[in-house]
């Protein structure tokens, strides 16, 4: 097929070649290819693609048979806060998606990764699988880690990485059909700010859009994919999340029709629609025949995604990436790399002298995660792994392990006698206590969540078969977890569905009738073997103890659930208090995906390691840090704070009204963002910050005064002094992680863009950085600041509104009681009840005001104020479409006008009941 059409001539420029394939394809092709799964065209000899292959942590083959490099959680790939490990990463992530796209040779290089959802509520289910809270840490990370991914050579890409989610996608709970309400400074500072740079300047080259609503707009057909994601940042093709295209009609309820949403999502700059190809391909059809899209609609959006085809070489005999070799996976170079990033994510968050462990010493290892290697939903296959314990045991003269979990047997009320397991998993209450057959290890995880595994054939009772038979908790519905619900001293068994286990006339294992305390249902646990205590006599025997505490990433939180505390699962918290009483040279390991409150160990344990689920290398790493072979170096990339009661409900997205993450947070945190020990010790000195026309030039030494080698984090932050908004308490602009031995000495310099100073006025709807005073600081973390200095920045003098001139009421700068919601009809957002503020306002001349607005029910009045004072009420009557706005207009009181200042700035607040909705206003 060689040169036979002109789409196949790598000879002609990428534009020449999409367009000629365009004007070959029938419309039915063209609404095969609408999908995520495009289809073949077999006259073409164009083959069918798939868009999307997961690549969090590197690229998820979903075939044991076929492993790749894991690498660390993503949280914990940010808590490096090195650039250039992230690049080698997503580089290493890159080639082996060509490996696999070798081997099946039907797309898969548009990758669905990384995750730029900020972490600003640590309580979210999926918070492994974000870089942290801050957008400009996200985004430095995220660009490296995308410009690997891309790798790319004049205009072809080695893969595409797809940044997820588009916008403000935090929340579990009926993340279908909840919408994210966000303040216009908010949604531009912070959520939007951490997909620009990976696009702008790192390798992004397409969006996934979130489930969500966004303040009302379903995110997959949010205006700002267009208007900001393509037009401003130059983003090359936009897909929706699984099944999300369907769900504007059956969740969201937005649109009435498929067809519908795919005019609206093509309008507003959605290409591929992740859905059934059926569903979408008859929802083109319909679109067309409706006239709700025309077929130059249908061009528009695949010329963009088979733009990005052409750019991965699909359509040409050779290209930069076309010679792909078996060698480049999983390979030598790539686990050195994953080595590497385990080390360098590990975080010590307390330190004393019992660390390092020397070699010499008898250590025990202790707690669930102290021996296992645990997956979260995003991850690979490995070729190999390795546990807490497997790197204790490689390092040390003696080491031992114990799970701490008890053994216990369970006694049915209805046969008096316990349940077991038969050679054919089958769970009958038919057995004594004494049978081995009925004797089962449970594990608790929190939140009343709780696995049995039978001690006899070494699997978990699952709820989809009520039989001892499953190996694993690995999979989407995790249906091995149990809820144990106490009454009294009896156990009511509740399954991850929320069924009732029981026993039936046979005396087997059943799903039985839900409600109701009946003795069918009830059982009676007996512990036979205590899990603490065990491990506490363990302890007592070694000559130091690692205690491992943490989460299943498959368990309690993950995609779909979100956390309700903070707090440590009660029997990881036990263990730590049981084993530290046996032996107080303990080390306590936290292995998770997630913050905890961990106050109270933070006071008496001697030492603290936090890692996330860091792959393969895991141990190896792990004992190199308790060991002394490596100086822990790695950072917290969101606070973690002493309890969930100093953060706003996870639903509220607006951080700076409610003070949240460490940019606005006043409280003391039990670690800072940013935090983390080392072995070394460093002093900063000579620090000088000047502007030099666009750029701050950040200057200083750091001298490592110990004599332990070791890497530092250097981080500056800055912040406005007197700013006309409120900004963050600090904020940070630049970091670096660089090597510095023992006694010597290390010169940093940082050429900071003054764009980054910048803060989004709602007044003007665009930046500006601000003339004035900014004071930067050079510290280990957030907190931990050593050096500061405080400069005169020019900039713009930020003007006052002029309320003549019109205020869309969405551009508040604060608020009380109010709603902003979307009219579909107008494709604008609107004010719903409440208050609204709007400082820094000049009147001016103006004796009138015109609101355009609405009233849902009866009639209701909005009091509009300047400087405090009353200027009128303006009566809005019941509005007979609850669509529809109408201009009302009402004069100020001349005599509260004679006594204030019209040109003197102050603060303009309009106050409404519920019922009204607002548009915006000006001045007359």
């Amino acid at each position: 097929m060689e040169n036979k059409y002109r789409f196949r001539d790598s000879s002609l420029s990428f534009d020449e070649r999409v367009k000629d394939l365009l004007s070959r394809l029938t419309i039915k092709e063209k609404a095969g290819l609408m999908s995520s799964h495009m289809a073949a065209v077999p006259r073409l000899d164009i083959g069918e693609w798939y868009v999307g292959a997961e690549v969090a942590r590197g690229y998820v083959s979903r075939n044991p048979d076929e492993p790749t490099t894991v690498f660390p959680q993503p949280i914990g790939l940010s808590g490096t806060f090195d650039t250039e490990l992230m690049e080698k990463a997503g580089l290493a992530a890159g080639k082996e998606a060509r490996v696999l796209n070798k081997r099946h040779p039907s797309g898969h290089l548009m990758l669905w990764g990384p995750t730029v959802d900020l972490c600003r509520n640590p309580l979210w289910g999926r918070n492994e699988e974000g870089y942290g809270e801050d957008p400009f840490l996200t985004g430095e990370m995220s660009a490296a880690y995308t410009k690997g991914l891309a790798n790319r050579h004049g205009e072809y890409l080695q893969a595409i990485p797809t940044l997820k989610h588009f916008c403000a996608n935090n929340t579990e709970n009926e993340r279908g059909t909840a919408s994210s309400d966000v303040d216009m400074r908010t949604l531009n500072e912070y959520y939007y700010a951490a997909f620009e740079r990976p696009i702008t300047c790192g390798g992004a080259y397409s969006v996934m859009v979130a489930y969500n609503e966004l303040s009302g707009v379903p995110a997959v057909i949010n205006p700002d994919i267009q208007k900001v994601l393509k037009d401003r940042w130059g983003l090359g093709f936009v897909v929706t999340d699984g099944g999300d295209f369907s769900q504007n009609v059956t969740f969201h309820e937005y649109s009435e029709s498929h067809a519908e949403t795919i005019a609206l999502a093509i309008k507003n700059g959605t290409d591929v629609m992740t859905d059934c190809e059926d569903v979408v391909e008859a929802a083109v059809f319909e679109a067309l025949n409706s006239g709700l899209v025309s077929e130059k609609d249908i061009d528009k959006a695949l010329y963009n995604s088979l733009l990005a085809r052409f750019r991965l070489g699909e359509f040409d005999e050779k290209h930069p990436f076309s010679d792909v070799c078996e060698m480049m996976i999983d390979n030598e170079e790539h686990k050195c790399l994953n080595r590497r990033a385990a080390l360098e994510q590990m975080v010590l968050l307390r330190s004393s002298d019992i660390l390092p462990i020397y070699d010499e010493c008898s250590v025990a290892v202790v707690g669930m995660n102290g021996n296992c290697n645990l997956m979260d939903w995003y991850t690979g296959y490995s070729s190999y792994n390795t546990t807490i314990f497997d790197g204790i045991k490689e390092r040390y003269r003696k080491a031992e392990y114990d799970n701490a979990c008890d053994h216990i047997v369970i006694k049915s009320k209805l046969t008096g006698k316990y349940l077991g397991v038969a050679d054919d998993d089958t769970v009958s209450a038919i057995y004594e206590k004494d049978d081995p057959r009925a004797h089962f290890e449970k594990a608790e995880y929190g939140h009343d969540e709780t696995t049995y595994r039978s001690l006899y054939n070494n699997k978990y009772i699952t709820e989809n078969t009520c039989k001892c038979d499953s190996e694993s908790t690995y999979r989407w519905y995790s249906q091995e977890i149990m809820k144990p619900q106490k009454h009294g001293d009896e156990v009511l068994y509740r399954t991850y569905f929320g069924k009732a286990l029981g026993i039936d006339e046979n005396g087997k294992l059943t799903l039985v009738r839900q409600y109701g305390l009946t003795d069918d249902k009830l059982f009676c646990e007996e512990v036979i073997s205590d899990g603490i205590k065990r491990a506490a006599e363990l302890a007592k025997k070694a000559d130091a103890v690692i205690v491992c505490v943490g989460n299943d990433p498959m368990i309690v939180a993950r995609e779909m659930y979100d956390r309700k505390t903070l707090s440590l699962p009660a029997h990881d918290s036990a263990l730590a208090k049981a084993v530290y009483s046996a032996n107080n040279k303990c080390v306590m390991a936290v292995v998770s995906s997630y913050p905890f409150s961990i106050c109270e160990e933070q006071e008496y344990m001697p030492a603290i390691i936090y890692t996330t689920h860091a792959g393969p290398e895991l141990g190896n790493a792990f004992a190199d840090v308790i060991s002394g072979r490596y100086s822990p170096a790695g950072r917290l990339a969101q606070t973690w704070y002493k309890s969930e009661y100093e953060l706003a409900p996870i639903e509220c997205y607006n951080i700076i009204e409610n003070d949240m993450t460490y940019l606005y947070y006043r409280g003391k945190p039990l670690y800072p963002f940013g935090y983390g020990l080392s072995y070394a010790k460093f002093e900063y000195s000579d620090f000088d910050v000047k502007e030099n026309g666009d750029v701050i030039s950040v200057s200083l030494d750091v001298t490592n005064v110990s004599e332990t080698d070791s890497d530092e984090v250097v981080q500056i932050y800055f912040r406005m002094e007197n700013p006309s908004v409120k900004r963050p308490l600090r904020q940070l602009v630049a970091f670096a992680r660089e090597h510095i031995k023992g006694g010597r000495k290390r010169h940093f310099e940082f050429d900071i863009k003054k764009s980054e100073l910048r803060f989004y006025d709602v007044s003007r709807e665009r930046f500006a950085v601000e003339q004035g005073r900014y004071t930067f600081m050079a510290g280990a973390s957030s907190e931990d600041i050593r050096l500061t200095k405080t400069i005169d920045v020019s900039g713009e003098i930020i003007p006052p509104r002029e309320l003549c001139k019109g205020i869309k009421a969405k551009n508040y700068d604060g608020k009380y009681g109010t709603k902003m919601k979307y009219s579909k009809k107008l494709e604008q957002h609107y004010m719903l009840g409440g208050g609204l503020i709007y400082n820094n306002c000049v009147l001016g001349d103006a004796d009138s005001i015109e609101i355009v607005c609405g009233s849902r029910v009866n009639t209701g009045k909005i009091t509009v104020r300047y400087g405090g004072k009353t200027l009128c009420e303006a009566e809005v009557k019941p509005t007979v479409d609850v669509t529809k706005f109408e201009t009302v207009t009402a004069q100020f009181d001349k005599a509260v006008l004679a006594g204030i200042d019209r040109e003197k700035p102050a603060v303009f607040d309009l106050s409404m009941p519920e019922q009204i909705y607002i548009l915006g206003f000006r001045t007359y």
